[in-house]
């Protein structure tokens, strides 16, 4: 009896308590605290630019840290000391940002592209989640993202491309249309593009017909807009990081309100689509749209992610890169004609433009749109979590480090990119591209999250460029590479891409 009083003593329960209260600090506060340590004094190894011992490089981001800023002057900042702290010379391809006392790994160059984003670091940071998209296929966690990408994929399919394609060509009808009230005079064809590339996304992700929804389309992109704009704030921001504190300030409201209001709008669509499937033969191919291949697989809230995320992703890419398509053509008449005659050999006069054989047959249109991605491209950078230590450049990048890759310092890099600034498709043609390493162009990403819809987005930028080319010719009101860019989720221009188009007399076949 002694020994079993003994055994439920006071003692043995305190010690008992003690060890589960210790191993849970260790865990949960200590080895985290220990590791975060390691990693600010390891990358304080690294090159980086003159900072502020408790701020980092904010006040040179965030000029008056920590109060408000105007939110185009906080994205142009980003852009500008991003580009600033890493580039093409080796001796800056991998430096560090410091966010206040937390490093940022800013990298660049193709063979630091094929260490970072080869198939084992699948994880991204979780400030991704800001952007109010949810689990969607664009941030989720690994496990996930594996999941979801295997239900997604058939939407992408060549087969499945064709019927893209149909949407593509019948919208592009009349949106070439609509450009006929918009000649002789500058212009920014941001909103037709929003609203015509938006248009094609719901058409073939839930079904609804090209001309309906006006109303709900235009507050839907008003809405996407809004949300990246907050979300970039919030980045912005090293204490809005941590949830406690930013549902304490007034901001997180309007933060909050306009997520609701993107899932209330997601919902107005799968309404419009349940109605549009009661008339439709659901067993139809072509009226198998996105929602089709993943209902019944995922949630209610899997639904709204992956919609929302396919609208966001694919519509703003595909907009920023069409204009910066343009503003070039404009600014290169001897290109713009060369495009031109390629494109009456293949699509004369109203010839549709609905047969992919014959786009791939459009090379140097291929040319072209690869060399406005390289660059302009639609997105400034693709971040990392570390899952693993690597060694890049004989430098150690520790386990748990953020490391953002920046597409724009990776596509102007002199080695692989002479003359970086110019605007030469002829860097494409097939005896220069062969020299081009694979990872030193990423406008869409690489390795496992590279983005699965780049098929898709490429094929829409050629249709619309082809519509708007053989229609008319173009002319940039500002000359090339006077317009600085500002990094909000994707790469903004900071000045409206002006140009004035005027009507061709003929697309007839050009000899």
């Amino acid at each position: 009896m002694a020994f079993y009083s003994e055994l439920f003593s006071v003692g043995p329960l305190k010690l008992l308590l003690f060890s589960i209260v210790s191993y849970f600090i260790y865990v949960h506060l200590l080895k985290p605290a220990l590791h975060y340590i390691y990693i600010v004094i390891h990358y304080h190894g690294f090159h980086y630019q003159p900072k502020s011992f408790l701020l980092g490089h904010l006040r040179q981001i965030w000029p008056n840290f920590p109060f408000s800023i105007d939110r185009k002057s906080l994205a142009a900042s980003i852009i500008k000391q991003l580009c600033k702290t890493v580039g093409p010379d080796p001796s800056r391809s991998l430096s560090v940002l410091w966010i206040s006392l937390f490093p940022l790994v800013c990298a660049s160059g193709h063979e630091i592209v094929e260490e970072i984003l080869h198939k084992k670091n699948l994880r991204k940071p979780r400030i991704n989640n800001f952007v109010g998209l949810g689990d969607g296929l664009l941030i989720s966690e690994p496990a996930l993202w594996k999941v979801r990408r295997k239900l997604i994929e058939p939407f992408f399919t060549t087969r499945k491309m064709r019927d893209h394609v149909k949407n593509m060509y019948q919208e592009v009808k009349s949106f070439g249309k609509q450009l006929d009230e918009e000649v002789d005079k500058p212009v920014d064809l941001i909103n037709h593009i929003q609203t015509s590339t938006l248009n094609v996304i719901l058409k073939s992700s839930a079904g609804i017909p090209l001309d309906d929804l006006k109303e709900d389309k235009e507050k839907l992109v008003e809405l996407i807009a809004i949300g990246e704009r907050y979300g970039v704030q919030r980045m912005g921001n090293p204490f809005w990081h941590f949830d406690w504190i930013f549902n304490m300030s007034t901001f997180s409201k309007a933060y909050y309100k306009t997520i609701e209001n993107m899932k209330e709008m997601a919902h107005t669509i799968f309404r419009k689509r349940k109605q549009l499937l009661q008339s439709l033969p659901s067993n139809q191919p072509e009226n198998q749209d996105f929602l089709f291949l993943i209902e019944g697989k995922v949630d209610d809230q899997g639904l709204l992610d992956e919609m929302n995320t396919l609208i966001a992703a694919g519509h703003e890419t595909i907009e920023l890169a069409l204009r910066w398509t343009l503003f070039n053509l404009g600014n290169h008449l001897d290109v713009q004609e060369k495009l031109y005659k390629e494109i009456v050999q293949f699509f004369p006069d109203d010839t549709p433009i609905d047969d992919m054989d014959k786009l791939k047959e459009c090379v140097y249109l291929d040319q072209c749109v690869k060399e406005t991605l390289r660059l302009n491209p639609p997105v400034w950078g693709f971040a990392r979590q570390l899952e693993d230590d690597i060694m890049v450049k004989g430098q150690r990048l520790i386990k748990g480090s953020i490391v953002g890759i920046v597409v724009e310092a990776t596509h102007h890099d002199p080695k692989v990119y002479p003359n970086t600034k110019k605007y030469d498709p002829d860097r494409w043609n097939p005896e220069n591209a062969s020299k081009i390493p694979k990872t030193a162009f990423i406008p869409f990403g690489y390795g496992p999250r590279m983005c699965i819809g780049y098929r898709y987005a490429i094929i829409e930028l050629k249709i619309f460029t082809i519509q708007i080319i053989r229609k008319f010719s173009l002319r940039s009101i500002r000359p090339h590479g006077s317009i600085p860019q500002k990094a909000e989720i994707t790469l903004k221009p900071v000045e409206p891409l002006e140009i004035i188009m005027k009507p061709r007399t003929t697309t007839k076949l050009v000899n």
